[in-house]
């Protein structure tokens, strides 16, 4: 299904190569060592001041003046692979000098998965000659543990990667590789319970969460705080707050925690109890001030105890912090809820200003 080919011209040799490499301009080497070192788009645009379709024009520019041919339905996934792949060929130091960095690790969020880093294996994953599903089944056979261990990171940063730019059939394609080279990776796990969720997937979100939720760490805190919100979206909110209070003192990520206590004040304002959903709703605001989810929960509080000015200010702040306006991905991007609280905040504020 996900193929890996190199289409580089027969005529190319090495002196071509830097040729071209040197005729770059200086943007295109930018966004091209940007590619190397793993960078999305999001956080090239952001770097350099410019927009992700100008990030995507230049990746098309780049590929075009290396003779690279797009012969997959993927276009820009797979030029951004065989740019590596043609570097890892001819100039394999530029590799070494940003040493896949560029994706940094982030702890589970409740919305956003979580990466590690292996340069050397994902090099060796992203240069493969080879269709991607032949080639792992072969290192499935033949990786002993460690080199499993370390495959499944690697696949894991793949599979991260493409989460960020909203490839999530992709990225499901990789979480799962690295599950399967490590069952007991809870961090992959939970990535891939996330990217089956922004595909609505449910019944997978839920058995990969559960999954990651057996294991002590953050990843399986991330879970439990994802299931606890697919329950209160389902209209169990009883059962979101017994699945949150015996962990809440426990965790120490921050973000995890004012996602968890989020979830309680919402929990709790579904059930009316308006005082206790917002003492939760400010804890999760005083670790974490920039939740749009937040704001506006805390804005639809203020409504029921009739705090007009109060909540007229939480719905301004709930647009302010709009996820959709904002680089790179926030742990809010792409919910379903929040789009529909981004209505109820312009209608708000739309009747005040008449």
């Amino acid at each position: 299904m996900w193929l890996y080919s190199l289409p580089i011209r027969n005529t190319m040799n090495q002196q071509e190569f830097e040729d071209i490499f040197e005729n770059l301009s200086p943007r295109r080497k930018e966004v091209l060592r940007g590619i190397l070192a793993g960078d999305t788009d999001v956080a090239l645009a952001k770097a350099m001041g410019i927009t992700e379709p100008t990030v995507r024009k230049h990746v098309e520019r780049i590929s075009q003046e290396f003779g690279l041919e797009n012969q997959h339905g993927n276009g820009r996934h797979y030029k951004r692979c065989d740019l590596v792949a043609l570097v890892a060929r001819y100039k394999p130091e530029l590799l070494k000098q940003r040493d896949f960095t560029g994706v940094k690790e982030v702890a589970p969020q409740e919305e956003t998965p979580e990466t590690t880093d292996s340069p050397n294996t994902l090099l060796q994953i992203l240069t493969a000659n080879m269709p991607m599903k032949d080639y792992l089944e072969k290192q499935l056979q033949l990786a002993d543990n460690e080199e499993k261990t370390q495959i499944a990171k690697s696949l894991n940063k793949v599979g991260y990667n493409d989460y960020l730019n909203g490839n999530f059939q992709s990225a499901i394609f990789y979480l799962k590789w690295a599950v399967t080279f490590n069952p007991e990776f809870a961090a992959a796990h939970y990535n891939l319970g996330s990217a089956h969720e922004k595909l609505n997937e449910i019944s997978s979100a839920c058995h990969h969460y559960e999954i990651a939720m057996k294991y002590s760490n953050r990843a399986a805190d991330a879970a439990i705080n994802n299931l606890a919100r697919l329950s209160i979206i389902d209209g169990d909110s009883a059962a979101a707050i017994e699945m949150i209070k015996p962990i809440l003192s426990r965790v120490e990520d921050t973000t995890v925690k004012a996602s968890l206590h989020k979830n309680l004040g919402w929990a709790y304002f579904q059930l009316l109890q308006y005082e206790k959903a917002k003492k939760h709703l400010l804890l999760s605001l005083k670790l974490d001030s920039s939740r749009a989810l937040t704001h506006c929960l805390l804005a639809k509080v203020q409504e029921a105890q009739g705090e007009k000015q109060g909540a007229l200010a939480s719905w301004q702040n709930c647009l302010k912090y709009d996820p959709d306006n904002q680089s790179p991905k926030t742990p809010d991007w792409k919910l379903h809820e929040l789009n529909a609280w981004k209505l109820d905040a312009r209608r708000a504020l739309a009747c005040e200003a008449k």
